[in-house]
């Protein structure tokens, strides 16, 4: 009964304009998430409950359970995994390929930590040697198998001290060296302990403008065939919003579909849950337009992206996180489990007929 009572707890429908009444997309809600297993996030994300909208629009999307269940657990080797869910394997790999990643400067363990000299980083005085001798002002903090942005740290100097440094994340909040190592040394709900410090990167202007508090990155589904062939599927632009550290769309970040010829944006999303939820022409916060930016170096990003997806074989499905710098494209890391929501949310839907029969070469079907 309480499963039942949280399943329907969810059920909210959309009371706008253009949309079916609200006794009708609840029906909807629950009808397609026992019979067709759509969570009601899905539904109102996808936009079902407008009117017009029927079973042949429903089934041009690939659910979220198919997607993580059958999709990319027949496309995506598991041994493969760690490759793009470490973040020090997934740096240490595609750096020493050439491919443009962020710097690294170490991984910080109280037991394992080293920098990339290989010398020690577990304690206080191992991080304030590492931040002189570098001379780090800005750098990021981030779990070593995190996801959707939780713990990590965008930091900038603002305090320095003959034993102790200051940094300051986006949201205004404080971190001296005690407080850092005791962000670093906690333990966190992923598989893998421990947090990587790596370069901060910056944007380039004209994505910056769109929200200079945290790093705006291009998302770029990539999808190797049967035969081996590469090809980008999905393709948006996740936006923060004011004080957040990071870009995603769970935590109220916009998101935006990239024509994939010409790297323009269409319209910024915002989940249905959040209380802007709905389409933005332009940012919520500052004002900028988002709908027709072009988004700078895209044929350089496209080119980048294919070559690192085929040094990946066995993970044929890959959502690669670029940032479009002012000296051009970096890779900031890469997902095993890419979004299918919000991807297919700004690009209304995936399953066109003609990646039906890729999928379906490798026993794939879906329903039609």
């Amino acid at each position: 009964m309480k499963k039942i009572a949280r399943v329907l707890k969810k059920i909210v429908p959309t009371k706008k304009a253009g949309f079916k009444s609200p006794l009708r997309q609840s029906l909807e809600m629950l009808w397609l998430g026992v019979f067709y297993r759509l969570s009601p996030i899905e539904y109102r994300s996808f936009e079902f409950g407008k009117k017009g909208i029927g079973q042949r629009e429903i089934r041009s999307y690939i659910r979220v359970y198919d997607a993580e269940k059958k999709l990319r657990r027949t496309l995506n080797s598991r041994a493969w995994a760690p490759m793009l869910t470490n973040k020090l394997l997934f740096n240490s790999y595609f750096s020493q390929r050439q491919i443009p990643v962020a710097k690294l400067y170490g991984m910080f363990h109280p037991q394992f930590g080293s920098d990339i000299e290989g010398n020690s980083l577990r304690t206080k005085k191992d991080l304030h040697r590492l931040i002189s001798e570098k001379g780090i002002d800005q750098f990021v903090v981030k779990p070593l198998a995190g996801k959707t942005g939780v713990s990590v740290l965008v930091l900038e100097l603002v305090e320095k001290t003959p034993g102790d440094y200051v940094f300051e994340d986006r949201g205004g909040e404080r971190y001296d060296l005690d407080r850092l190592v005791k962000h670093m040394s906690r333990k966190v709900e992923f598989g893998q302990q421990g947090f990587i410090m790596e370069a901060r990167i910056v944007n380039h202007p004209d994505i910056a403008r769109l929200n200079p508090s945290s790093v705006n990155t291009c998302r770029l589904v990539t999808f190797m065939n049967f035969e081996g062939e590469v090809s980008i599927i999905l393709s948006v632009i996740r936006i923060g919003v004011k004080g957040k550290n990071t870009d995603n769309w769970h935590t109220g970040g916009l998101a935006a579909a990239i024509d994939p010829v010409t790297g323009v944006l269409g319209e910024g999303l915002i989940r249905p849950d959040f209380p802007n939820g709905g389409w933005h022409s332009s940012h919520p916060d500052t004002g900028a337009a988002i709908k027709g930016v072009q988004v700078p170096h895209w044929d350089q990003i496209v080119d980048l992206v294919l070559k690192a997806a085929r040094m990946t074989p066995f993970i044929r499905t890959i959502g690669w996180d670029v940032a479009s710098t002012p000296d051009g494209p970096v890779i900031i890391e890469a997902n095993f489990s890419w979004g299918p929501m919000m991807c297919q949310a700004c690009n209304k839907g995936l399953l066109t007929p003609e990646l039906r029969q890729e999928f379906a070469k490798f026993g794939l079907r879906f329903p039609s």
